[in-house]
């Protein structure tokens, strides 16, 4: 995360810093093509920086990376016909390392693993490493319990995967704290998936919502 961080910097002393440059005496580097491309991978999945100027950068400086990142985010949008399998992609000419990156965030896999057979959550729902592909909308989202977390703002329920994975998924509850659940329990609930620093989670403003399987 340090390196996308400091990729989002550069960046945004490329957008911000180059009318200084011309009045200030101090020397402007600007960010290289990986920085562009983990800049522009970093805004696909958390929404933070100007994709538009870090887009306009790539095309002109680094057309290696500029195909990596429209490969990459062409991919990462719902609809009828998304392709699923990382294969079809590679056939149809996207780049390995565009491929990767969907693999790495679940947009497509390979083989196997999607064959790997759905778990049946309990009455349905949506499953906890589904969920950052549904950003933006409203559903229930079930997974196996990892850890409650009680800080000074609240309990964080993360299930799937545990903190500080970005793969896992967190259920909030600000300035509130649950009584103890059962750690082989499996959790679901159901409000707006967001994503924030890359990790999927809803904020729960009832902990009578939170439904406890077991």
């Amino acid at each position: 995360m340090a390196a996308v961080a400091l990729a989002a910097l550069a960046v945004g002393a490329a957008l911000t810093g180059c009318t200084r440059a011309a009045s200030s005496s101090s020397t402007y580097i600007a960010p290289t093509c990986t920085q562009l491309l983990d800049a522009a991978i970093n805004y696909e999945r958390t929404g933070t920086g100007d994709i538009n100027a870090i887009l306009q950068s790539l095309s002109e400086r680094c057309t290696n990376e500029y195909e990596v990142a429209t490969d990459y985010i062409s991919h990462t949008i719902e609809g009828d016909f998304r392709i699923d399998s990382c294969e079809e992609l590679l056939g149809y000419g996207v780049r390995p390392e565009a491929v990767e990156l969907l693999r790495q965030d679940r947009w497509c896999s390979f083989g196997i693993e999607a064959t790997t057979v759905t778990p049946d959550w309990p009455e349905g729902g949506l499953g906890w490493d589904e969920a950052r592909q549904h950003s933006g909308t409203v559903q229930r989202v079930c997974g196996p319990l990892m850890s409650a977390r009680e800080t000074a703002d609240g309990t964080f329920i993360n299930v799937g995967r545990d903190y500080p994975s970005a793969d896992r998924f967190t259920f909030i509850f600000w300035d509130m704290y649950l009584e103890r659940i059962p750690s082989d329990a499996i959790i679901c609930g159901r409000g707006e998936i967001y994503l924030y620093n890359g990790v999927a989670q809803m904020e729960m403003q009832n902990p009578a919502a939170l439904e406890i399987w077991r």
